[in-house]
């Protein structure tokens, strides 16, 4: 296993770890009216939102498992089990329609394909740890800011604070 495909895999486990976290939390609330005063608190909806930033990763590392054409097994279950408890989440966030209606859509067609599988010479910045390109135009809908440059290295901003919070006190320096 190359050490691209085994970071990739160490961060998935960790998003899945903390969408199963968030899960067995929400499935501890046995009633109904608790879980939806908890999911439209002020703390309650950003935890969600945060959520569902850490996710948006998950889609990352999956855009550049295709674009790369990694076929390691654990790699792919891994995907498949965090895209599982997302939508095992997602069930939950019923309770809160109106707030968290954009996270309950189907999400939109890809207008342009991933740009993960042309040479580094070719893009703008790759991302350390999902692999894929860093626009050069801040996401502010996504909450991703400017890339953060460290030694030689673009991140996403989320990617970079979720790896430093949840997987590795540093940064992973291959891409």
């Amino acid at each position: 296993m190359n050490s691209s495909t085994a970071h990739l895999i160490r961060c998935l486990q960790q998003i899945h770890k903390v969408i199963r976290k968030a899960n067995e939390i929400l499935a501890g609330i046995s009633q109904p009216s608790v879980c939806r005063e908890v999911l439209l608190s002020t703390p309650g909806t950003a935890y969600i939102w945060g959520l569902s930033e850490i996710y948006q990763i998950s889609k990352r590392l999956g855009d550049a498992v295709s674009a790369r054409k990694l076929t390691s097994e654990l790699l792919l279950q891994t995907l498949r089990e965090v895209d599982l408890a997302w939508n095992n989440l997602l069930s939950f966030l019923v309770f809160g329609r109106s707030v968290f209606q954009p996270l309950l859509l189907p999400p939109l067609p890809v207008s342009e394909p991933c740009k993960t599988n042309l040479a580094k010479s070719e893009l703008n910045h790759v991302c350390g740890i999902c692999l894929t390109e860093i626009s050069r135009e801040p996401q502010v809908p996504s909450g991703s800011l400017d890339p953060v440059l460290y030694q030689g290295l673009f991140y996403h901003v989320g990617c970079a604070n979720f790896w430093l919070n949840c997987v590795d006190s540093m940064l992973p320096r291959e891409s």
